[in-house]
């Protein structure tokens, strides 16, 4: 039998949110941190894991106001909360091999200047765009099919959009102390950015446009003449962002083709089921797993019973792990991950959707 866990959306960061502003921004508070440390340990105790993927955004860099300098990696990891989860991550993968999938919230983990860094703090680990295996699973962050996460068309802009959208959301948190999703924040404005895609016709995007509006409106002060401070220490004003994305939904119409950019913001909210479908299909994998939505999942994929829902001949397993930060969430989501076991001998893939800290049975799968 050869078991792999999986984890994702932990958003580790500095800290910096957690005291003494009015509202917090960080995702990740110092409760959720010693939960994960824990986490971490209970893996190095537990012998019949063989190999554990860290499943994108497990670093956060993006979640800072937009008068803040966002932190480097380096400060993150050493912060005072961090510091036992990197302690605790360096004995896992001295032991078994770990793989780090990067996500968008981490997405420029894998550039060439931070190759120091990752030999110092990561040294043990395998970084990937993607995890598969030839027994049938296929494994990413999923952030690259959502227009507003995904690495930009345009290679001239390192960052997503998303990056900015967060960073006015992480400023009305500080702020106004007022809980600010993008992912909410989009599925809000879906309607009215369907009726403007489909009436469009002056220069710019709406789709770029209307989100940027949003958010700054709730911010007194906030303009297209407003600073943002980048994670070197410049600046760029919203002004800007607005011109450095004006072609966006056009480029990435180009490049994806029948995944629309409405239909990839949809997505986001309301999860990847007909995407991880065709992936099953296309790439001939029994087991996906995804994170990016923060949305625990485990269910087969195929054809649902017209009168039962359910589905009885399935051909693969769809599986979210959720994530481990609340994000000022009134009602906290359990911490989750994924565990996968495969039988060398029947060909069986298990795929359990597993709970921590809770006496709560796994939601199983099999195929």
């Amino acid at each position: 039998m050869i078991t792999r866990a999986f984890v994702s959306d932990v958003h580790m960061s500095a800290g910096w949110g957690l005291n003494g502003r009015k509202g917090r921004y960080d995702w990740f508070d110092t409760e959720e941190a010693d939960n994960f440390a824990r986490f971490l340990a209970s893996l190095n105790n537990d012998a019949s894991i063989h190999e554990v993927i860290l499943l994108g955004d497990i670093m956060d860099d993006w979640v800072y106001p937009v008068d803040v300098q966002p932190p480097h990696y380096q400060q993150i990891v050493s912060a005072a909360h961090i510091v036992p989860i990197m302690e605790n991550l360096w004995t896992l993968s001295e032991n078994r091999p770990v793989v780090y999938v990067r996500g968008n919230h981490d997405m420029s983990i894998t550039d060439d200047e931070l190759s120091d860094f990752r030999a110092t703090f990561f040294p043990d680990i395998v970084f990937r765009d993607f995890y598969e295996t030839a027994d049938g699973i296929y494994a990413e962050h999923g952030h690259k099919y959502v227009m507003y996460n995904a690495p930009d068309p345009n290679p001239e802009n390192t960052l997503p959009l998303g990056h900015y959208i967060s960073r006015l959301a992480a400023t009305i948190e500080a702020r106004k102390g007022t809980r600010c999703r993008q992912s909410e924040v989009t599925k809000d404005l879906f309607p009215v950015g369907k009726a403007v895609a489909n009436t469009h016709t002056l220069a710019g995007d709406p789709l770029v446009d209307l989100p940027l509006s949003y958010l700054a409106g709730q911010l007194d002060g906030v303009n297209d003449a407003t600073p943002i401070v980048t994670v070197d220490g410049g600046s760029i004003t919203l002004g800007e962002v607005r011109e450095m994305y004006e072609n966006l939904s056009h480029e990435w119409a180009e490049e994806h083709g029948a995944l629309d950019p409405l239909h990839s913001i949809w997505m986001e909210a309301e999860g990847f089921w007909g995407l991880v479908q065709q992936i099953a299909i296309e790439k001939n994998k029994k087991v996906i797993i995804f994170g990016h939505t923060h949305k625990k999942e485990n269910c087969y994929l195929g054809t649902p019973d017209a009168l039962t829902g359910e589905i009885s001949d399935p051909y693969a397993i769809y599986a979210n792990c959720g994530s481990w930060c609340s994000h000022n969430d009134p009602h906290p989501k359990p911490y989750t991950y994924v565990v996968t076991e495969y039988d060398e001998d029947t060909g069986k893939h298990i795929v359990s959707l597993r709970y921590w800290g809770e006496e709560r049975d796994p939601e199983v799968k099999v195929i």
